[in-house]
């Protein structure tokens, strides 16, 4: 079914798009592409940008803008002929089947900074990928874990710095701890830290994180309170309180201090 057509007069009431009693308002607009209004209210055409890029014959697929570039998309890395340095290709790659090339791409476009792309791959498996981009290596620079870099003659990868400290527990308050154990930063700062010594019958995490020295061969001390500790020689006379002086947590038990020495490798 066709709607009665009505021609725009004069654009005068901006873009309005709620139902109109009657029919279409000749003086407004519901939408407008491509186009624009000038100060006399008259509609004008807007004018597109040509543009000519040459690319790898059948290598890549789709293209869209993004940083002021225009991005296209293969599997393997592709040369862009230095005539277009406008052109950037991604390489996108099957997460199981590498050499498989792609077929079409469903979408592509900026979402949270960063080139969020959907491939269908030619056998048919579609992934979702946003594309995270960091900054040029460069050497004698520290990179901290998760940390994205592109080679300095960039092949259309970027790499991302993984600790390799996934392996080992997060660090938890008030657990226990034993010599050996190995723990990481609630925050990975690329190391893990290995416990060397402990003080106190049941020795344990304390309640609030350590600051943790990013150093090799650094040490950190996590203090915690313990129950029933071993009284050690040389506090006071006999280790035993002096008759006109209370426990100073009142409990028959005692209480005292425990550190766990832990030893950054």
């Amino acid at each position: 079914m066709t709607g009665r057509i009505v021609t725009l007069n004069a654009a005068k009431g901006g873009i309005n798009r709620l139902r109109v009693k009657g029919g279409a308002d000749p003086s407004t607009l519901y939408d407008l592409v491509n186009g624009y209004v000038d100060q006399a209210g008259v509609l004008r055409s807007r004018q597109g940008t040509d543009n000519t890029v040459t690319l790898p014959a059948n290598a890549t697929k789709g293209m869209c803008a993004y940083d002021g570039k225009l991005i296209v998309f293969s599997h393997t890395t592709q040369t862009i002929p230095a005539s277009t340095p406008g052109v950037e290709c991604e390489v996108l790659r099957h997460p199981s089947l590498p050499e498989m090339p792609i077929k079409d791409i469903h979408f592509a476009g900026p979402f949270l900074g960063y080139l969020y792309v959907v491939p269908e791959f030619d056998n048919g498996d579609v992934f979702h990928y946003w594309l995270q981009r960091g900054t040029t290596w460069a050497p004698n620079k520290t990179y901290l874990p998760g940390a994205i870099v592109t080679p300095a003659s960039p092949n259309g990868i970027a790499y991302q710095l993984d600790s390799g400290t996934g392996i080992y527990p997060v660090w938890v308050r008030n657990i226990a701890r034993a010599i050996g154990d190995k723990v990481v930063p609630t925050t990975d700062n690329g190391y893990f830290y290995t416990v060397t010594d402990a003080f106190g019958p049941a020795p344990r995490s304390g309640a609030v994180e350590p600051t943790w020295p990013a150093a090799a061969g650094a040490k950190v001390f996590e203090d915690s309170d313990v129950a029933n500790p071993t009284p050690v020689a040389g506090e006071q006379s006999g280790n035993q309180l002096p008759p006109s002086i209370t426990e100073r947590y009142g409990s028959s038990g005692g209480s005292g201090r425990s550190t766990t020495n832990q030893e950054l490798e």
